[in-house]
């Protein structure tokens, strides 16, 4: 067993042993899964974005996640979260022989009562995430998903007036390149900070959450590479150093709206726009709109069915001017059940990985089915369409370094690009803790532009499916 394996476990028994001393609660839970996965055709081709490696049908994924949570009292708790992250069996973490170190932390953070009122104060690296409806699974702007994209931040939350409203501002550093010391004498902007407020608003059969988010990007900041295509222009994309600020504001504001009418419907809303880097040069800011909307009816106790549509601003033929993408931080949005989304599905490796922005589309999912005991299932028609214009996209996907770097095909769609696809979950109660999860997925796309991505790329596009069986054992 690797050295930091053994450092970990020593770490949460020490820390268990500490709790016990002070008169703490411990409380462990988690989860651990393992599954079979078939996927062919992903990215629509069998090829990774860029078209240069084949991809392998068959992979067999494992992953831990588990949570230490030390409270005193009702005020005062911290949370250690460790994980063996999502590795497939003979590569990396589980070869038969020198695997790679193991265990990792990825939570850690305290959360207390401010004394004598009733502020709830939480600081460290932590699930962050905007405000989104349920249906939709997480924020477009700025997602956690489920914990695995957490952020180190520091949160504020505190009620105004009775239950019915309160606010939360939170600030987080995303990035930090040189960390303390920058590589010359010569100070530069090389942080990603970002601060929001929100204000949730709870009425009868209603709550609205209004919130607000902004984003200094440092001009030297190195994002990752999925942060700088949600959050730059192509043309900054390419050439981060193009900015003419040293420090450049992006801002959002939003909404998240559920309702309950007088018959049993529920409806869901959620709509935001954003505006990044428009005081630098006109090629560097990136600026949209978003949208969802969803009904749900609830007067069967069989199934849920679900309407789900969402519509998001394109790019238009130019780049000089930016691009009229939404600007986001980290993605995480998609319409329950969908196979062309990552929309909280119980296993690895499950979607298509559309881009939402830029798109449009409609979702028809049968949720919570069980009429069968134990059996709990769920089918997703999904249809989504490109709002994109194709000289804009074909001139980004160019100047970037051709597809699979800033914009990928079957994931960024133009006008005129098209994609189906058809979703089915399963998850049977082997036992109370253990469920036994079937998942199967089917996506075509259609339109695909060889003037966007080239002859190669299109001529290999083709349908794309999933298949995969798995266990999952809560604690």
């Amino acid at each position: 067993m690797p050295r930091f394996r053994i450092a970990a476990l020593f770490l949460v028994a020490a820390c268990c042993a500490a709790a016990a001393a002070s008169a703490a609660t411990v409380a462990m839970y988690g989860d651990f899964r393992v599954q079979g996965t078939f996927f062919s055709n992903q990215n629509y081709t069998g090829w990774n974005a860029t078209g240069t490696q084949t991809e392998d049908t068959l992979n067999i994924w494992q992953r831990l996640r588990l949570h230490v949570d030390f409270a005193s009292g009702e005020h005062l708790a911290f949370r250690l979260g460790l994980r063996v992250n999502n590795e497939t069996w003979g590569h990396g973490t589980l070869t038969a022989a020198n695997p790679s170190p193991a265990v990792e932390p990825y939570q850690c953070y305290l959360q207390f009562t401010v004394p004598e009122t009733r502020v709830t104060v939480t600081a460290g690296y932590q699930p962050l995430s905007l405000p989104h409806t349920a249906v939709f699974y997480d924020s477009v702007v700025l997602g956690a998903d489920s914990g695995n994209s957490d952020a180190a931040a520091l949160v504020v939350s505190a009620p105004l007036i009775d239950e019915r409203l309160s606010v939360t501002a939170g600030y987080a550093r995303l990035v930090d390149t040189n960390r303390t010391y920058d590589t010359t004498t010569t100070q530069v902007g090389d942080e990603l900070d970002f601060a929001f407020l929100t204000l949730p608003v709870t009425l009868s059969g209603a709550q609205v959450t209004p919130w607000g988010a902004v984003a200094i990007l440092g001009r030297s900041a190195s994002l990752p590479g999925s942060m700088g295509n949600s959050l730059l222009s192509a043309s900054s994309f390419a050439a981060p150093s193009a900015f003419a600020n040293n420090q450049n504001a992006a801002l959002w504001t939003g909404f998240a709206l559920t309702a309950e009418l007088p018959f049993p419907v529920k409806v869901y809303a959620d709509g935001v726009y954003g505006d990044a880097f428009a005081a630098d040069r006109h090629r560097n800011r990136r600026h949209g709109w978003f949208a969802d909307a969803a009904l749900e009816y609830t007067g069967f106790a069989a199934f849920a069915p679900q309407l789900l549509g969402w519509w998001g601003s394109g790019e238009d033929a130019a780049l000089a001017d930016g691009s009229e993408r939404l600007p986001a931080v980290n993605t995480e949005w998609g319409p329950r059940g969908s196979f062309l989304f990552n929309a909280d599905q119980d296993l690895t490796q499950a979607s298509m990985n559309t881009t939402p922005q830029g798109s449009k589309g409609l979702v028809l999912n049968f949720d919570r089915i069980s009429l069968v005991p134990r059996l709990t299932s769920l089918v997703a028609f999904s249809y989504a369409a490109g709002t994109n214009s194709p000289a804009g996209l074909r001139k980004a996907v160019a100047l970037t370094g051709g597809p699979g770097h800033y914009a990928t095909m079957g994931q960024d769609l133009a006008e005129g690009e098209r994609l189906c696809s058809v979703a089915w979950e399963h998850a049977y109660a082997l036992t109370d803790a253990v469920n036994l999860i079937a998942e199967t997925g089917f996506a075509h796309g259609e339109g695909f532009r060889a003037s966007i991505w080239g002859r190669r790329m299109v001529h290999q596009a083709g349908d794309a499916w999933q298949a995969a069986l798995g266990l999952i054992y809560r604690f």
